[in-house]
């Protein structure tokens, strides 16, 4: 990311999700500060993302991992957080004179824009379809429609 490296400034900002491809949702509070040749990003109360300076840091806040690199353009912050388990990446500008951030998809995600899913491990982008498997073979064992125990169907072709 160019820029400067700025060490000795931090910013707290109020996301503004207006922007097409909002990666977090309005009011957030966004807070940048620097930490042992890095920056430490953290939306609201979510853990902190570590951005490189003049270089890419990796970091798993929620689990999967991210990798983050950022700098001061003038009185902006600017960063690009790759997750990088996904082909997604995610823009952040945080204006220090005007209080706002914005943090954008560069492709926004199918699945959900919301980049708390995408920073989750496992990837949740379908909780409805990730629990529902479970409830139908508890419910079929249930009715009598599928053993209790013992090998399924599909584990007892296995060799």
């Amino acid at each position: 990311m160019p820029g400067s490296a700025g060490p000795e400034r931090s910013v707290t900002a109020t996301l503004d999700a207006s922007a097409e491809g909002s990666a977090l949702p309005d009011g957030t509070t966004v807070t940048v500060g620097p930490a042992g040749g890095a920056w430490l990003i953290r939306f609201g109360s979510l853990p902190e993302i570590e951005a490189g300076r003049g270089e890419w840091r990796e970091s798993s806040p929620l689990g999967r991992p991210v990798c983050a690199s950022g700098a001061w353009q003038g009185s902006t912050f600017v960063a690009d957080l790759s997750i990088i388990t996904t082909p997604h990446h995610v823009r952040l500008a945080v204006d220090a004179d005007a209080g706002t951030a914005v943090a954008t998809w560069s492709t926004i995600p199918l699945t959900s824009p919301d980049l708390v899913l995408h920073l989750r491990s496992p990837l949740m982008t379908r909780p409805d379809v990730a629990y529902s498997s479970g409830f139908r073979r508890r419910g079929a064992q249930a009715s009598g429609l599928m053993p209790a125990r013992g090998p399924f169907p599909a584990e007892a072709a296995r060799p």
